[in-house]
Formats: C-alpha cells, structure tokens, sequence
C-alpha cells in the first residue's frame, strides 16, 4: 500500500528520486514550483514509457550476447525508446490540456450565469421604472370617479412575482438588494389594490414612492449594471 503523502516534505529542493517517485503516484499533491513539475512529468513519461516497452526491452537485453551491444544496436534501442516517450509525451500534454478546457469551461459557465442574473436584475429595475412613471401620470377614471389603475396593479403583480426570484438567485451587489427591497414594498402595496384606486390613495403611493426616490434609484441601479458589461 502506497504511504501517505507529507506535502511538508516539498519544502526542500530539488527533491531527491525517492521523494519525486513519492509523487508521481499522488498528483494530487504535486507542488506549484514550476521546475519540479517539469521533472515529474519528465519522469511520468519515462515511467509510462518503460511500462509499456520495458519487458520487450529487458527480453532482448537479457538473451542478446555482449559482443552484439555494438553502436548500432545502441542507436536502435534509443530510437525505440523514442518511439515509447512520443506518445507518452503526447498523453501528458493531453491530460494537461483537457484540464485546461475543464477549468476554462467552469470559468465560461460561471460568466454566462453571472451575465444572466444581472439582465434579470436589469429588466426588474427597467421596468419598475416604467411602471413608477406611468403612476405619476393621469389615468382613466372608473366610474365613481376613482383612478383606473388596472395595468399599473397588473404590471405591479408581474414584477412582484419577478422581485421573489430575484431575491432567492441572490443579488449582485448589496446597493441592489436595498433597492429591490424597497421596490418590492412598493409593488407589493399596488399588486393589491383594487383596480380603482381613490384620489388619496394614489396620492398616498405617489407619495411613498417619492420619498423612498425609488424611481430614481431604480434607474440609477440599471445604469449601473448595464455599465458593469451585463
């Protein structure tokens, strides 16, 4: 059973065959010194070579007479070789690739995520605006002389529904979870109302509005995200 590996006993360098072989079996552990990494992955490549050609080679070594270990003979076995370390190199080289893709694909992914909330978050506070804007302008009446304020109640209920989910994704900045609080106090006021509203509960929103500058703020928030490259 292979020893548990002391990543205490790296500290020292260059590290001796014992130790680098120590590693080889636990890349978990290897180090970040850039110089021992290219020596463990010199010697994976030599160990995977010699894994695959080693007993051929230590056949022939063992049955081939001395007088035989001439300089070509020499030059054969070292192309051999060769031959073993390309593709080993080769799988190194591949393996650190892929690890590569699979760190740049969770970088990509987490970019796309975080672009996503923030155009969620974005349209919230669009279209809150909007509906501010248009509650400050003169509606239709009802017939008892009340406000007709059925779009802006059901515009009020979509984004209330909208304001749920942002809060359970998580807010981009805590400047917008404070604003998304206070507009979704607002909204949760209008979504339900009646469709016709009195003259002085209107003023009353109206009013709550202005003095919490949601209007303002929501804006301001979309501007700031929008400069943030969402």
């Amino acid at each position: 059973m292979t020893a548990s590996f002391d990543p205490q006993r790296c500290d020292s360098s260059p590290l001796d065959e014992a130790r680098l072989f120590e590693l080889l079996e636990q890349p978990e552990h290897w180090p970040e010194d850039p110089a021992i990494q290219a020596e463990l992955v010199d010697l994976l490549e030599l160990h995977l070579a010699l894994g695959i050609h080693g007993p051929a080679l230590a056949e022939d070594l063992a049955s081939a007479p001395r007088a035989r270990w001439t300089t070509s003979w020499s030059l054969a076995a070292a192309a051999v070789l060769l031959m073993a370390l390309v593709p080993a190199a080769y799988t190194v080289r591949r393996t650190q690739t892929l690890r590569v893709l699979a760190q740049d694909t969770v970088r990509l992914e987490q970019l796309a995520r975080k672009r996503t909330q923030d155009r969620a978050w974005i349209a919230f506070f669009q279209q809150s605006t909007t509906l501010l804007q248009d509650f400050e302008q003169n509606p239709a009446l009802c017939k008892k002389g009340e406000e007709d304020r059925r779009q802006e109640r059901d515009m009020a209920v979509v984004l209330l529904e909208a304001s749920h989910q942002l809060a359970a994704q998580g807010a981009p900045s805590k400047d917008a979870e404070i604003i998304r609080a206070s507009l979704h106090t607002w909204l949760s006021e209008v979504a339900f109302e009646d469709s016709c509203l009195s003259p002085e509960r209107a003023r009353e929103l109206r009013q709550w509005a202005e003095a919490h500058n949601l209007e303002s703020e929501a804006g301001r928030m979309e501007r700031r995200l929008r400069g943030d490259g969402a």
